[in-house]
């Protein structure tokens, strides 16, 4: 009896484990069947429309085997059909490289335009290899860039950690022009570039898809976005009196496999684009934010490392809400000569500080967050309503002390 016992508990073992195997299947998706989405750019349109232009695998068989997360192969694989850039696989779809072709619609909203290129490719749209958002400079200066973001946030498993990118070129060529180089495919080739671009300060933190909308959102602190251009390579601006970074996207003096250009913010007041600030001005945003990851610096020559122990402190002063900036830090000489006294260097921080706070005002972009600290000092939402944040924000004066130690 219990050797029968036994073989039925077996049974109805193997039974429930089909069955979940079963449902598990129902509710999958093949990769086949899906469009990995890339990168994506909006433009306007006329009429009030928008193009959406994605950049995506190609989704050939070849391109799709190599592995799980869709993108494993691709490039090998359709290297292997003898694609070429720029060659039109079929009607209103270009193969910009092999392995990734570029697929555009045009729709009253992003969402509609999304579900356009469901219907024609023909496969699901699917965004959780996303990595990259650009929007247009001439959109994102309109009220329409967080209904945008919205729509794409709330894409099933859309990935909330793309990087919302801002350009002032075509949104849809900024993205023709990515590339999969230096033996990386696209996607992780674009996971480096913005991982590199941060430890070097010149992007700002914080300017992912939730993170941007989270900001906008808030009412207390405004959103920033990467800031990227494209180089022709036809009039390099060489800047012999400033810092190599202390410049907009678009005109390096270099030359590189790829003509994209990251550098700097593109500020926000609420949904709004406001301004935008230079490569330097973005890491002196970070560094009183307390999020800068710059390992050294340079400075007339000599190369420092930057101490781990940096110390930033935010506050408002008592009287007239004074932005007000402390930082401490330590340097270590690494290479070269020292030319300039701890004291120069401090004031160099100071200037270069309150400069940046300045731009920051007049764009009434509060990226550094004091609008966290006066909502403090107010008894209730009434009250802060009636402050008018922006208005004190933009008046208000500025105080940066900095107090730097060479070892």
């Amino acid at each position: 009896m219990q050797m029968f016992a036994l073989r039925g508990v077996l049974c109805l073992l193997l039974l429930l484990m089909c069955l979940f195997a079963l449902c598990g299947c129902t509710g999958g998706q093949e990769i086949e069947d899906s469009l990995f989405v890339l990168a994506m750019a909006i433009d306007p349109a006329p009429d009030g429309n928008l193009t959406v232009t994605v950049k995506a695998l190609s989704g050939t068989q070849e391109a799709s085997s190599g592995g799980s997360s869709g993108e494993s192969g691709g490039a090998a694989g359709d290297a292997a059909q003898g694609g070429s850039p720029g060659t039109p696989v079929s009607s209103g779809i270009e193969q910009t490289e092999p392995g990734y072709i570029v697929l555009s619609a045009t729709a009253s909203s992003c969402l509609r335009a999304l579900g356009l290129l469901s219907v024609t490719t023909p496969r699901t749209v699917n965004l959780s290899q996303l990595r990259e958002i650009v929007i247009s400079r001439t959109l994102a200066e309109t009220d329409a860039t967080l209904s945008i973001l919205r729509e794409i946030h709330a894409m099933f498993r859309a990935n909330s950690e793309a990087i919302v990118v801002v350009t002032p070129d075509d949104a849809g060529d900024f993205i023709r022009g990515h590339h999969a180089i230096l033996g990386l495919r696209l996607s992780k080739y674009l996971e480096v570039l913005f991982d590199q671009y941060e430890s070097l300060d010149i992007i700002p933190a914080r300017a992912t898809l939730s993170a941007v909308i989270a900001a906008m959102e808030s009412g207390t602190i405004d959103a920033t976005a990467v800031y990227a251009a494209g180089n022709a390579f036809d009039s390099p601006l060489v800047l012999p009196e400033a810092g190599d970074t202390d410049r907009l996207p678009g005109h390096l003096p270099r030359t590189a496999p790829a003509t994209d250009e990251y550098m700097g913010a593109a500020l926000f007041d609420g949904p709004r684009m406001t301004g935008v600030l230079t490569g330097e001005q973005t890491g002196v945003l970070r560094l009183m934010q307390g999020s800068a990851q710059r390992t050294s610096v340079i400075i007339d020559g000599a190369q420092y490392r930057v101490a781990t122990g940096t110390r930033v402190t935010r506050g408002l002063g008592e009287v007239g809400g004074t932005l007000e900036i402390s930082i401490r830090m330590t340097l270590s000489l690494v290479a070269g000569q020292q030319s300039w006294t701890a004291g120069e260097i401090a004031a160099q921080i100071e200037t270069s500080a309150v400069n940046t706070l300045r731009a920051l005002q007049a764009a009434s972009c509060d990226a550094v967050g004091f609008g966290r600290l006066a909502i403090r000092k107010s008894p209730d939402i009434a009250s802060w309503e009636a402050r008018d944040w922006n208005r004190v924000f933009e008046q208000a004066n500025v105080r940066v002390t900095a107090d730097v130690r060479i070892l």
